[in-house]
């Protein structure tokens, strides 16, 4: 089992960016009689590729003007990184992923959930504590940031990401409380010159270099 180390964040991003390309889409799309194809939404698009659970179209709320406006959209959260808030919350992850490979995380919204009501969930809390986080959720914010920016060295995505931006802040028919969101998740999906260095540091780090491999997106 690949755990969920960014916790639904990395691919809120994909939702995200779906769910606004769907937006555009409406406008410039032509009149048809045949019905689009529905979004599958267990399956994110690609380049973020962490499994979670993607917005639901169905979901969707028209308002008044027509615009579109989501109840539920995932944020993205990162930090700036040091070297050993980057090297605790590697040791975390690997941490979780092999003592609690077994257990139900993927059936809980967010880690904290877990461990509120899950029997192992005050074990969890423990451990990742003892790491020196205030919280589950304190270490994957970092753990996040990590992963961001190692993806991000593999795959660049930032002109993408960019231009997504912009588009979203052009938008017309997006809410505007979806369009801030979407914007911020965006924008937190691009990691920082610091980030980036201390990422690429680890990978140069033999201790570290097979720990950070285990964040890569996969297709599984």
């Amino acid at each position: 089992m690949r755990l969920r180390h960014t916790w639904y964040l990395l691919a809120a991003i994909s939702a995200l960016v779906l769910t606004a390309e769907m937006s555009f889409a409406q406008q410039a799309a032509p009149t048809t009689t045949d019905q689009a194809k529905p979004v599958d939404p267990a399956k994110p698009a690609e380049q973020v590729k962490p499994a979670a659970p993607a917005v639901d179209p169905n979901a969707e709320e028209m308002d008044g003007d027509g615009s579109v406006s989501l109840g539920d959209i995932p944020d993205v959260e990162t930090e700036e990184l040091t070297a050993d808030l980057a090297h605790k919350a590697l040791d975390g992850y690997v941490l979780v992923q092999n003592k609690y490979q077994d257990s139900p995380l993927e059936d809980y919204a967010d880690l904290q959930t877990f461990v509120d009501k899950d029997p192992k969930g005050p074990e969890l809390e423990k451990d990742i504590k003892a790491l020196g986080f205030k919280s589950v959720t304190e270490w994957n914010v970092a753990v996040t940031s990590v992963s961001v920016a190692y993806n991000n060295i593999l795959d660049d995505q930032t002109t993408d990401l960019k231009q997504q931006i912009e588009d979203v802040k052009a938008s017309k028919d997006m809410a505007q409380d979806m369009k801030d969101r979407t914007v911020k998740s965006l924008q937190n999906s691009i990691p920082s010159e610091n980030n980036t260095k201390i990422v690429q540091d680890l990978m140069k780090d033999k201790d570290y270099s097979d720990k950070v491999k285990l964040l890569e997106s996969t297709d599984e």
